[in-house]
């Protein structure tokens, strides 16, 4: 870290959510499976043993495949936890396989159809907390102008819907920043880290892709790649991204993954180790944030990472080889 630069922020947002049909064997907000919980609860107790609170921004209005018990039980111990419980939106079940392409988002609404479905998500979390959520996050990243304003007028005061590049995400039209914490109204716009990420067989480059800082996205290396790469772009916050199945082998069977857990607490030691970070919220991460320009927040592209399949970075490849199936090439090369 340079003398007099402040230490960086690792914030760990967390989307709990379930579109899961037909039904597995556990849901995915709590996860429990032989008397333990693999999800949401299982991610605070990795944050908590690094010494870390995470920002969980928690579907609270989805009845379809899972309980308000369930969903109120799980809301409650973020709180009680000390973790930040933020307010995530689905208006629609996204149909299709777990949803990708979906356009049962946020921006499919009207400005006042929005307003309300806000308030109502707020007025769960308050029911169930006793706290307004400070923070949102739209599923899908289905956010647009009028999502911002919707949530301005429910008293929400950071938004992380910004994913740059993603073709889903109407902040986009007209971009609203790239990696940068900008101000919009009376609203902090927190985007989700990004970098590109260049893929390459020795000096030939295959192709370059807009990938945000997720273990469900990119290898241990990888992963540690793009924050080496960020934090030399001058960036101090950092947004990692998690759903709250992350911690689930959902591509055998729902059960718990080990590896993953192994893969996310080796993370958090880097941040705050390699990395001489902090673990924080979103709420306490942009307390003392000083918010770029727009122009400024659009001027600079995402850093960029090269991976080097053949020699360097052989890892990535086996990663590759492991975790990616027909949906991921579809959804990447659609940002493309």
């Amino acid at each position: 870290m340079k003398p007099g630069r402040q230490r960086p922020k690792f914030v760990v947002t967390v989307d709990v959510e379930d579109f899961f049909e037909p039904r597995p064997p556990i849901d995915t907000y709590r996860g429990r499976s032989a008397g333990r919980d693999h999800a949401a609860p299982r991610i605070m107790d990795i944050l908590e043993r690094h010494g870390g609170r995470g920002t969980f921004f928690v579907d609270v209005q989805n009845r379809r495949t899972v309980s308000e018990e369930l969903v109120a039980g799980v809301t409650r111990e973020i709180a009680e936890r000390g973790h930040e419980v933020g307010l995530h939106t689905h208006p629609a079940f996204p149909e299709g396989k777990r949803g990708y392409g979906m356009a049962q988002t946020m921006k499919t609404l009207s400005l006042e159809e929005q307003r309300l479905f806000i308030s109502e998500g707020v007025a769960l979390i308050e029911a169930w907390t006793g706290r307004r959520p400070v923070s949102h996050r739209a599923g899908g990243y289905g956010a647009n102008y009028d999502t911002l304003a919707a949530l301005e007028q429910n008293g929400i005061e950071v938004d992380s819907s910004v994913f740059y590049g993603y073709p889903h995400c109407g902040l986009n039209h007209p971009p609203l920043t790239v990696n940068a914490i900008v101000r919009h109204g009376d609203l902090l716009e927190v985007p989700v880290t990004v970098t590109n990420c260049d893929l390459a067989l020795g000096p030939a480059r295959l192709l370059s892709l807009t990938k945000k800082l997720d273990p469900d996205w990119c290898s241990p290396g990888e992963l540690r790649r793009q924050i080496d790469a960020v934090l030399t772009s001058g960036q101090d916050i950092i947004v990692l991204f998690l759903h709250s199945y992350s911690l689930i082998d959902i591509e055998r069977g729902f059960r718990p993954d080990e590896r993953a857990c192994a893969v996310l607490d080796e993370l958090l030691a880097d941040c705050v180790g390699r990395f001489d970070g902090e673990i924080a919220t979103l709420e306490c991460a942009v307390r003392t944030v000083d918010p770029a320009p727009r122009q400024e927040a659009l001027a600079q592209s995402p850093p960029v990472v090269r991976s080097d399949l053949l020699f360097r970075n052989v890892e990535l490849t086996s990663w590759l080889m492991r975790k990616v199936r027909l949906r991921h090439l579809k959804i990447l090369v659609g940002q493309r």
